[in-house]
């Protein structure tokens, strides 16, 4: 569980954001489509009668659903809510049942608790994006909702809602130590590395030491293999990556090779999930020495308290996914959705809210490496 704090946003992350939202529907917009057709609402037809079973008459909601019309042509044909739910079904119901179960189950769990979530706090948590991404709401409507075909009710009601009411859920879950607070104040405050790095991507291990020799013994090389460097963001940059510091990128042995360094010294290779990196020290920036820990408490407070509460629900929701059990019934040519992954990045804080890269969070290196992304705190 990560117990660091968010940086400032940047443009790049909130774009990974918009990414993420446009890819990852990880709640379904059709839950009224599932519902089973009410018997005898009109007169015999020639459709099948398609069996029910396990559903008491309970829990069979008297709808209109095969009644109520929706459309119609030629001025007296009708088209129902039934057939409009069919052909929706038939199109994409299987890709969002799993959507559909994984809202249900948050919903399910939330009344046991009696947790709720207002429309004033979706509205409040709306508000926050559209901070976060320094634009009003008629743009973040007309240009990026459109543009990933979304609309701002299916954006308040199947991401926003669920990812509030799941925060609810984990909060007590959630302790912040003396501990937390100092990494966080230390990520922000103290000392850092300001470096350069070269990257060489996995399957590239043979390469790396090769010309490790090269890079370590002369700058000239070491300059040259960073401007033609895989990465073309790395490269464009020299190398150059905003000062390290410590308790941010989420790899201890990174963070350690850099903070060994002096002036002018190159580290060994250092594993990371995307391949191998060199970093060579030009400078240390000494602590901020002005900012005192007691006055900054209240605000690490709140953002540890946040950033832990985001790292907690992908695991709760696990939990949940598991006592639930759902079994998906439900099949198409797509087949159901697979949206495990998908899961875990609409209900990230730093994807999903584009509030920007987190301190301590494993999102990987290049993120935390990229020069364009991180502001100083």
């Amino acid at each position: 569980m990560s117990s660091n704090i968010p940086t400032k946003p940047s443009m790049k992350t909130a774009k990974a954001w918009l990414f993420a939202l446009g890819l990852s529907a990880t709640f379904g917009t059709i839950a009224w489509n599932t519902r089973q057709p009410q018997a005898g609402a009109q007169g015999p037809t020639n459709k099948p009668v398609r069996p029910v079973t396990q559903i008491s008459p309970a829990a069979t909601p008297q709808t209109d659903y095969s009644s109520r019309v929706v459309a119609f042509v030629y001025d007296a044909v009708p088209i129902t809510r039934e057939e409009l739910g069919e052909y929706l079904i038939q199109r994409m119901g299987s890709e969002r049942l799993e959507a559909l179960v994984n809202k249900r189950i948050i919903e399910i769990e939330c009344k046991k608790v009696q947790i709720e979530v207002t429309e004033a706090e979706v509205e409040a948590a709306l508000e926050e994006d559209l901070a976060g991404l320094n634009v009003d709401r008629k743009v973040f409507v007309d240009r990026v909702l459109k543009g990933y075909k979304k609309t701002l009710l299916e954006w308040k009601e199947d991401v926003l809602k669920p990812k509030l009411m799941l925060g609810k859920l984990v909060r007590n879950r959630v302790k912040v130590t003396e501990a937390d607070l100092k990494r966080a104040f230390d990520a922000y405050h103290g000392e850092k590395v300001d470096c350069r790095i070269i990257m060489w991507e996995k399957g590239s291990e043979k390469a790396a030491m090769s010309d490790y020799a090269k890079i370590r013994d002369s700058e000239d090389e070491f300059a040259r293999a960073a401007k033609n460097q895989k990465s073309p963001t790395l490269a464009s940059a020299g190398g150059k990556i905003r000062p390290l510091s410590r308790n941010t990128t989420g790899n201890e042995d990174l963070e350690k090779a850099a903070f060994s360094l002096q002036p002018g010294e190159v580290s060994a290779l250092v594993g990371t999930p995307e391949g191998l990196v060199v970093i060579k020290c030009d400078n240390r920036v000494p602590s901020d020495t002005t900012v005192n820990f007691e006055a900054m408490r209240p605000k690490l407070t709140k953002e540890v308290t946040e950033k832990k509460i985001q790292a907690e629900i992908p695991v709760l929701f696990a939990e949940m996914r598991k006592k639930a059990a759902p079994k998906l019934l439900l099949t198409g040519a797509g087949g159901p959705e697979n949206l495990t992954q998908s899961t875990k990045d609409l209900l990230n804080q730093d994807e999903v809210t584009g509030r920007g890269a987190t301190p301590g969070t494993p999102l990987g290196v290049p993120k935390k490496l990229d020069p364009s992304v991180g502001e100083k705190p």
